[in-house]
C-alpha cells in the first residue's frame, strides 16, 4: 500500500519539488498550498489541496478527509515558511507576529490536527519540519527568521521524545543553501532597514553576497531526497543535515554570531588536512560544547549521543578521531583543569573541590589530581595559602 503524505508549502520551492519527487516514488502525496492552482503538471499520485496555515478548524478539516479517504496519514511534512529580512530595530508587531505564526505556529496546528490520525498505527508513522542551517546558525538582520528555525528545532526535539511512546518519528531535515524561488518569493525585506544604510551599512553589504550562495545553491531535489531517505529509514537521525553547499555560508564570518564562528572552525580545520566528514567533526564539537557546561554532571553517553542527533558508537568514535581522547578522558581532562585552578585562586578544602567538579570521593580525586599534575592537591594549598 503506497504511504499518504501531507506536504505544506507545496506550490513553489523546496515544497513542489518534495512534492513531485515523492510522488513519482509511489507516495499518494497532498500538495497543501494557499494558490493549489500553481501546482498546474499532472501527476497520477498528487492531489493538489487548498491549505491555509494560520486556521486551525480548516487544517482540521482537511486533514480529516484525507484520513477519510484512504483510512490512514502516514506522514507530515510540515515545509511551508518564509524569511523576513529586518533590523530587530525596525520590525513591526504584525511583521514580528507573521514570521512565527508562518514559520512555527502553523507546525503546531498542523501536527495538533494530524496527531490523532497518525498514532498507535503498526507501523511507525513521520513528521518532518523542514528547518535550516538557519536554525543552527543566525544572520544579522534575519532575526526573526533564524529565531523562527531555531524555534523549528526545539519544536522538533520535544515533539520527538513527546510521540515516540505513541508510534510516531519526528526529525527536522536542514537544508542549506538551495535553488528554488525563496530569493524572489520568500523573503519580505523590510523597506525601513533597508533605507537606514548609515545605520545598517556593515551587516546591509552581506546581503548580496548570501542572496548569491543561495541562488547558486543545489537543487531543492537533494532536500527532496533527503526526505526520502528521512521516510525510509527507521532509524534515522532526529536531526538530518542535508549534503549541499552550504559552505558557502562561511566566508561571511565576520559578520555573523559567536555559534556560526564555532561552525567555522571546523570547516577551517579541514581546511588545515583534518581528514573527516564535516558532519561527523561537528558531531564531536557539539558533544565538546555540551561536555564544556555539563563537566561536573556529564549526560551519559547514550544521552549525550541523542543530543548531537547520532548514536553512541559513532560519537565515541568520531569525537576519539577529533578531539585524541575519549570521552571519559576529556570529562576527566575538564575537572581536573577546574580543580587545578580551584585550588590555587580560592581558600578551600580538597573535599568542597572535589565535589565542585564532580568527584564524590575525596581520595579518588586526590590520587587522579596527583597522576596528572604530579602533585598532591594538600600541597597545592599550602603552596597557595
Amino acid at each position: 500500500m503506497p504511504k499518504i503524505v501531507l506536504i505544506t508549502g507545496a506550490s513553489s520551492g523546496i515544497g513542489r519539488a518534495c512534492a513531485y519527487f515523492l510522488a513519482h516514488h509511489g507516495f499518494i502525496v497532498y500538495a497543501g498550498s494557499r494558490t493549489p492552482s500553481k501546482l498546474e503538471e499532472s501527476h497520477p499520485n498528487l492531489y493538489p489541496v487548498a491549505l491555509d496555515l494560520t486556521n486551525f478548524e480548516k487544517i482540521k478539516q482537511t486533514i480529516e478527509r484525507i484520513h477519510a479517504k484512504h483510512n490512514t496519514l502516514d506522514v507530515v511534512i510540515n515545509n511551508a515558511g518564509y524569511g523576513l529580512i529586518s533590523s530587530v530595530e525596525h520590525a513591526s508587531e504584525e511583521d514580528m507576529q507573521k514570521q512565527f505564526d508562518i514559520n512555527v505556529f502553523s507546525i503546531f496546528r498542523v501536527c495538533k490536527a494530524a496527531i490523532p490520525y497518525m498514532k498507535n498505527k503498526k507501523e511507525k508513522a513521520v513528521i518532518i519540519n523542514i528547518s535550516s542551517y538557519f536554525g543552527k546558525v543566525s544572520f544579522p538582520l534575519f532575526a526573526f527568521y533564524s529565531a523562527s528555525k531555531f524555534a523549528v528545532e526545539g519544536l522538533t526535539d520535544a515533539l520527538a521524545f513527546e510521540l515516540k511512546g505513541i508510534g510516531i518519528r519526528v526529525h527536522s531535515v536542514l537544508p542549506g543553501f538551495t535553488k528554488s524561488n525563496f530569493t524572489d518569493a520568500n523573503l519580505v525585506e523590510n523597506l525601513s532597514t533597508k533605507d537606514m544604510q548609515s545605520s545598517y551599512k556593515k551587516v546591509l553589504s552581506t546581503l548580496p553576497k548570501l542572496m548569491t550562495n543561495i541562488q547558486n545553491g543545489s537543487e531543492p531535489t537533494a532536500v527532496a531526497q533527503t526526505i526520502l531517505d528521512t521516510i525510509q529509514n527507521k532509524d534515522a537521525d532526529k536531526r538530518v543535515y542535508v549534503e549541499n553547499d552550504s559552505y558557502k555560508i562561511f566566508p561571511l564570518k565576520d559578520a555573523l554570531t559567536d555559534d556560526e564562528q564555532m561552525i567555522y572552525r571546523f570547516y577551517k580545520l579541514e581546511l588545515e588536512g583534518m581528514q573527516i566528514d564535516k558532519m561527523d567533526l561537528k558531531i564531536a564539537m557539539d558533544a565538546k560544547e555540551i561536555l564544556l557546561k555539563e563537566y561536573v554532571s556529564p549526560p551519559t553517553i547514550s544521552y549525550l549521543a541523542s543530543l548531537c542527533a547520532t548514536n553512541k558508537t559513532k560519537l565515541q568514535h568520531t569525537f576519539k578521531e577529533v578531539y585524541k581522547m575519549t570521552i571519559p578522558e576529556y570529562v576527566k581532562k575538564l575537572r581536573l583543569e577546574k580543580a587545578n585552578i580551584l585550588l590555587k585562586e580560592y581558600p578551600t578544602t580538597i573535599g568542597e573541590v572535589a565535589k565542585a567538579v564532580g568527584y564524590q570521593h575525596q581520595g579518588n580525586f586526590s590520587k587522579l589530581f596527583f597522576e596528572v599534575y604530579g602533585i598532591h592537591p594538600k600541597e597545592l594549598l599550602k603552596q597557595n595559602c
